[in-house]
């Protein structure tokens, strides 16, 4: 092990306490300063990404249960940030596609990701940065849900 370990380890839980308490705490990204969970950010990027995708597919994609999917769609389409709408091919595939004001918090989202990530790798070396990705390669073989 390296001389670091116990310092590693208090950092790691430290940022997952603050990811915690964030998100508990929820992110006002939109107009109408209602909180969104790390989820409903989470969600929000996979439509945008693609701008329209069935609701099958998001729940493939993000392996989450369908009934949770649901009631984030249902909670970000009240809040007008998505509408859902059949697909024109085949009316049995429910879309979620984002509105103007989802694709506003898509962007603030996709900004705010970009400056964290500017922060992190401002002065960071190409080595250091492989040390990073191989780093978060590992944590992201491990962790098991």
């Amino acid at each position: 092990m390296a001389n670091y370990y116990k310092q590693i380890n208090l950092m790691i839980e430290k940022i997952i306490n603050k990811i915690l308490i964030a998100d508990k705490k929820g992110f006002s990204i939109g107009r109408k300063n209602e909180e969104l969970s790390l989820l409903d950010i989470f969600v929000i990027k996979k439509i945008g990404s693609n701008n329209m995708k069935p609701i099958y597919s998001l729940v493939k994609e993000t392996e989450i249960d369908r009934g949770v999917i649901s009631s984030i769609i249902n909670k970000l389409a009240a809040n007008g940030y998505i509408k859902k709408e059949k697909a024109k091919e085949d009316k049995r595939v429910n879309m979620v596609i984002l509105t103007d004001e989802g694709e506003e918090v898509y962007n603030k989202i996709l900004r705010g990701q970009s400056e964290i990530l500017d922060f992190i790798l401002n002065d960071i070396t190409l080595n250091e940065e492989k040390a990073i990705l191989k780093f978060l390669s590992k944590v992201n073989q491990k962790i098991m849900y």
